[in-house]
């Protein structure tokens, strides 16, 4: 497909070779950075805490992570989002949000809904928060 592409642009078969091995390289190098960034999250210890939080009228458990800015938000014991995490980790001057789980739906979308309008103080206090709390 590709090669056809090329061919329709009139490029020699050496431009072609050229390009594709480009392209490979760049894959390559793409997915390098990828699995570093999996490696260094995989790495990552959220054992601080934990404070109990209400997000959505439900309970949730959190937890900061020893890079001392990310946070883990899961779903407390008898919470129908159960089992679910959500996570806030460093994106620039702010923060992102993602979440992972098989818990009922309407309860991690209405958790969702009001974590994603916290601001980075927000996470920050959270952080905190989760400091200040006696170690169990």
């Amino acid at each position: 497909m590709v090669a056809g592409y090329l061919g329709s642009l009139g490029l020699t078969h050496m431009t072609k070779r050229l390009f594709a091995a480009s392209s490979f390289i760049v894959t390559a190098l793409a997915l390098a950075v990828l699995v570093n960034l999996a490696d260094a999250a995989a790495q990552l210890k959220c054992e601080t805490g934990p404070v109990q939080r209400t997000f959505g009228s439900t309970p949730w458990l959190v937890y900061s992570c020893d890079d001392g800015y990310s946070v883990v938000v899961i779903s407390a014991p008898g919470n129908p989002a159960m089992p679910f995490y959500f996570m806030f980790s460093r994106d620039g001057a702010g923060y992102h949000l993602e979440g992972e789980g098989t818990g009922r739906r309407e309860s991690t979308a209405a958790a969702f809904e009001e974590l994603k309008r916290l601001s980075a103080s927000d996470v920050e206090a959270l952080v905190a928060q989760t400091r200040a709390k006696p170690r169990q």
